[in-house]
């Protein structure tokens, strides 16, 4: 495995605070348009998002309720629609850009009068949701297609924010952070939805409350580095949870927060650093829930090891501490999950 100390210790690293790449959405957008985003997530553009229907129904599960709405539909099964999203705005592919607003417009059309989506497990579904695509409105804002996309923009800004406002009302937030109190990513991917949307709308309430998740992340990292899900480590979620941090980080943080965040990102990805071997395959032994049979996911398949977040959370504290053992790890991960495909 590589080891633990791979220029991890935090007094041989620029400060992320001082690093020359931008910060908001331009910072995001960065990263997504990079060379190691073409050559790795996006390699090959015209499969992003391919598992659509014609009325933007994505995946399985939401393609077979599309036709009779009968059974069970899940809203986060759109938000990849980014996948598109990102694609296009890489390889300036505006069909691209088309193709995953598509798939956005179908789960919007789900929503309720009070912001909600009637589906199993509403309050982290919408959260997935509501992340993508305030992401996708604030990069598109920052984007050289910012006038052709605004239009878009305007329409769905009232509905992310009435979603962020249903996530927050007091009885629903509370289930929510019940249901979601044995997994340390989902403080992450709340935090994202909700400061993301207090970004695009200039929300400072949303943004104080996203903050608050942030904090109760931070406060449940292990000694060892992990961010425990039930109970223990997954390699997986613990890289799909310091992918929505470190976005968090460059759109959302002010000064202060990320100063906080920088010594869970960087013991985080020390601890993953462990786990992958020379080949670049990553280590589930242990695992809490994926990997080795232990969760079904919304597909009706066994949960895998997340390589996308993986190297993405590699590559992206990568260009923000100008670190080149993290690109290392990153391409070493990518280039293994090319093999794989």
């Amino acid at each position: 495995m590589l080891s633990l100390l791979i220029s991890f210790c935090v007094l041989g690293y620029a400060s992320a605070e001082q690093s020359p790449w931008p910060s908001g959405a331009a910072g995001d957008l960065a990263f997504e348009r990079s060379d190691f985003m073409k050559s790795s997530a996006y390699r090959i553009p015209d499969r992003a998002s391919s598992d659509y229907a014609e009325s933007g129904a994505y995946g399985t599960v939401n393609k077979a309720w599309d036709k009779t709405h009968s059974g069970q539909w899940f809203i986060e099964e759109q938000r990849y629609g980014f996948d598109a999203v990102g694609a296009g705005l890489a390889w300036d592919r505006k069909d691209l850009v088309d193709r995953g607003l598509k798939i956005f417009d179908w789960g919007f059309a789900q929503q309720q009068a009070d912001g909600s989506f009637h589906c199993p497990d509403a309050f982290h579904s919408t959260s997935f949701f509501i992340e993508a695509t305030a992401r996708t409105a604030l990069l598109l804002s920052a984007s050289k297609y910012s006038a052709n996309f605004a239009p878009w923009v305007a329409s769905v800004k009232p509905k992310l924010l009435s979603a962020a406002r249903w996530m927050t009302d007091p009885k629903v937030e509370r289930k929510g952070r019940e249901s979601n109190a044995p997994y340390t990513h989902r403080r992450y991917l709340v935090a994202s939805a909700l400061g993301f949307v207090g970004k695009l709308d200039d929300d400072p309430a949303l943004i104080a409350k996203s903050q608050e998740y942030i904090k109760e992340g931070l406060a449940l990292q292990a000694p060892a580095g992990f961010n425990p899900e039930k109970g223990g480590w997954d390699s997986s979620y613990h890289a799909v949870g310091l992918t929505f941090a470190i976005r968090y980080y460059t759109i959302v943080a002010d000064a202060a927060t990320r100063k906080a965040m920088e010594p869970m990102i960087d013991k985080g990805l020390a601890w993953l650093a462990t786990r992958v071997t020379t080949d670049g395959s990553v280590v589930v032994t242990g695992n809490t829930r994926t990997g080795l049979g232990q969760e079904i996911g919304r597909n009706l398949k066994p949960k895998t090891m997340s390589y996308g977040s993986a190297y993405r959370a590699f590559a992206y504290w990568s260009m923000l501490r100008e670190d080149k053992k993290l690109q290392e790890t990153a391409d070493l991960l990518a280039r293994y999950d090319r093999s794989k495909r």
